[in-house]
């Protein structure tokens, strides 16, 4: 596209063109100078061609020796909005380094994560202006890259400026997209202060930033296995076990999460209920041990056949059963993942795109971006069956953790119980629990569990064991 040369005449450099029937007029023409190239693509989205002109931003940006003028990241910050980062993050470094771009600065400062430059990227992010639009995912960024680097402090500052901005900027826009994007930012954000605190060793204050997350959050349901944690540091075995149980709720069952029993375990061992420890422990190989050993072999024989997993995860949402049931439960929770909603509402949008344009009038620049968008739904689609593929092999890998985990229980329960039968004074205590065990702070209340979960006790729940050590 970019290597075709022509004088264009001075009626189409200085029009500003209004619409796709006049960037086809002059892309039909044969070629056209950097202008009319620039110009191209931002009447194009303009036009709402987000996804069909991704090759050719992307080259724009390849071989552009200067930075994006402003109209044009403007453009550029629309489309980002509607396709994601991602296309873009396969650019080479040196390609992105080139431009002065906030968007493009934000992907490199990314990918320098990615690739273990942490103090780069934040040297890429500062350069961004605080009145970027971006400027709430930057400093989420920002922030997640100091926790990197060790320094809880200044990620707390850089969290709270993320949820400072993130208020604003919702308060700004009328797009409920946008507004839903914004708030999980800032979820996130305020999950991240209560990470740096946890970090810092202050359990208190980590455990009441936990509790500022709203519960109807996208974000919520992780973060209890977080402040189950929390609670474990803080001896307080009782509300990590109630916190665990939550997840019992037929509303979570799209959690996958074994590591949260090895937590149940530990905290069992930890009031010396070794019944209970040794049950967890029991049931865990039970329930998981032969499926995992299946998941491993499905692994080992599918490779990394994107194209395959992206078609097991199409198969799932059409009610179509995997190839095994451990596979369905991991499913079940890829499909509520950020990133991988992210990456699908991209591909439906994509896909949409490519058939408006098969209702469009056939002509030159009509059948290019045909090409193009073809081009981009094989390349979300091959994005979602790595990441797919990747959230198997995480999962596996958790699991693979999680058995040494109970190995150790198990272990641990036998000495334990050897010991205590050596103590000729130890007389089991009978009573299971009591509310004088509860402990709380100013923003819990007591209620008793009558055996049912309500929406609004789900993470509120203590168990009230007394510690038999």
């Amino acid at each position: 596209m970019f290597s075709k040369i022509l004088l264009v005449s001075l009626f189409f450099i200085k029009t500003s063109w209004a619409s796709y029937e006049a960037a086809d007029r002059v892309y039909g023409s044969g070629s056209f100078s950097y202008s009319d190239n620039r110009r191209l693509l931002i009447e194009l989205i303009n036009s709402g061609y987000y996804f069909s002109i991704i090759p050719w931003m992307k080259e724009h940006i390849v071989k552009t020796n200067r930075g994006l003028d402003k109209e044009l990241e403007e453009a550029l910050d629309l489309m980002i909005y509607h396709t994601g980062v991602k296309p873009f993050e396969s650019l080479p470094d040196e390609i992105l380094k080139k431009s002065r771009s906030g968007n493009v600065r934000y992907i490199l400062a990314k990918r320098l994560l990615k690739n273990n430059k942490s103090q780069e990227a934040i040297e890429e992010l500062n350069q961004i202006s605080g009145d970027h639009p971006s400027f709430p995912f930057i400093s989420n960024l920002k922030a997640v890259i100091y926790s990197e680097l060790g320094d809880p402090k200044e990620a707390i500052n850089q969290f709270r400026d993320c949820i400072r901005s993130s208020d604003q900027r919702i308060k700004k826009t009328d797009s409920m997209v946008l507004k839903n994007q914004l708030q999980t930012n800032k979820d996130y954000c305020l999950a991240g202060i209560a990470r740096s605190f946890f970090a810092l060793k202050d359990f208190e204050k980590a455990e009441l930033s936990y509790l500022d997350i709203p519960k109807e959050s996208f974000v919520w349901p992780e973060i209890l296995f977080e402040e189950a944690w929390n609670s474990y540091y803080q001896k307080n075995y009782n509300r990590t076990l109630g916190k665990l149980v939550s997840y019992k709720a037929p509303v979570f069952d799209f959690i996958f999460k074994p590591e949260a029993e090895v937590l149940k375990g530990l905290s069992y061992l930890k009031m010396c209920l070794y019944d209970d420890a040794r049950k967890i422990s029991d049931d865990f190989y039970n329930e998981l041990l032969n499926p995992s050993r299946d998941l491993r072999s499905f692994l080992i024989k599918r490779g990394k056949d994107y194209k395959y997993f992206y078609e097991l995860m199409s198969d799932f949402e059409d009610q179509k059963a995997p190839p095994l049931p451990i596979i369905e439960n991991i499913l079940k929770s890829v499909s509520k993942d950020a990133a991988y909603i992210e990456m699908k509402s991209a591909l439906l949008m994509s896909i949409e795109e490519y058939k408006k344009l098969e209702k469009l009038r056939e002509s030159r620049m009509n059948i290019d971006l045909v090409k193009n968008i073809r081009t981009v739904v094989d390349e979300y689609r091959t994005m979602i069956g790595a990441y797919v593929r990747s959230s198997l092999v995480s999962k596996y890998s958790v699991l693979y953790s999680a058995f040494q985990d109970m190995s150790y229980i198990k272990l641990e329960v036998l000495a334990q119980r050897k010991e205590k039968l050596y103590q000729s004074d130890f007389i089991p205590n009978k009573k299971r629990g009591d509310v004088q065990y509860i402990e709380r702070n100013d923003k819990q209340y007591f209620w008793i569990f009558n055996g049912e979960f309500w929406a609004d006790e789900l993470g509120d729940y203590v168990f009230a064991l007394r510690s038999e050590c």
